[in-house]
């Protein structure tokens, strides 16, 4: 990571790296950043705000614009202010509907509180991965579980946020311990 780059652009970085996403072009306008990605077929927008205290409803627009001109999956928004009781709103409200048309989240707001270091680089936090839908099947019925009989983590989790988890997933956690060398836990991500 550059010494130049806002906080912002170090958490989009963190989650174009630990969510695949490949960037195919980057476009600087004022105070906005926008970083078009790419994972497999789909497409990603990325819009970083730069210094401002307050992000409003007119940005959660302007980013949904963006989306759908480049028939994008989703748009990520990352600023370093809090968002505006009505921009949260108009995220809910345009994310019902996507759900409704089967789409899923349309716009993900990321919180101005989600570390700009790598978590992951540090010697106690253990490697964590989102289950493939075989995986999960497999481990489900290897244990005999109903996903939710799993210890729970928030969908709010710093690492639930970087890895791009959602409401209902199961991460897999491989630690190291040495006198039980490698060790997997599983957690059931919530609301």
């Amino acid at each position: 990571m550059n010494e130049g780059e806002s906080l912002e652009e170090r958490r989009a970085k963190l989650i174009m790296k630990y969510r695949g996403l490949e960037v195919e072009d980057v476009e600087r306008e004022g105070n906005r950043i926008y970083y078009y990605l790419r994972r497999g077929d789909e497409r990603y927008v990325i819009l970083c705000i730069l210094g401002e205290k307050t992000i409003g409803v007119s940005y959660i627009r302007e980013l949904r614009e963006k989306v759908e001109e480049l028939g994008a999956v989703r748009g990520i928004l990352i600023g370093g202010g809090h968002y505006t009781y009505s921009a949260r709103s108009e995220v809910e409200k345009m994310n019902e509907e996507a759900e409704r048309e089967g789409r899923g989240r349309v716009i993900e707001l990321i919180p101005p509180s989600l570390p700009a270091f790598d978590i992951f680089q540090h010697e106690l936090v253990p490697m964590h991965e989102i289950l493939s839908e075989e995986e999960r099947k497999a481990m489900l019925e290897r244990y005999h579980v109903k996903p939710y009989q799993l210890p729970w983590i928030k969908a709010d989790d710093p690492i639930v946020i970087i890895l791009g988890a959602e409401p209902g997933d199961i991460i897999r956690i491989r630690s190291r311990s040495e006198t039980a060398g490698e060790y997997i836990s599983y957690r059931y991500v919530v609301e």
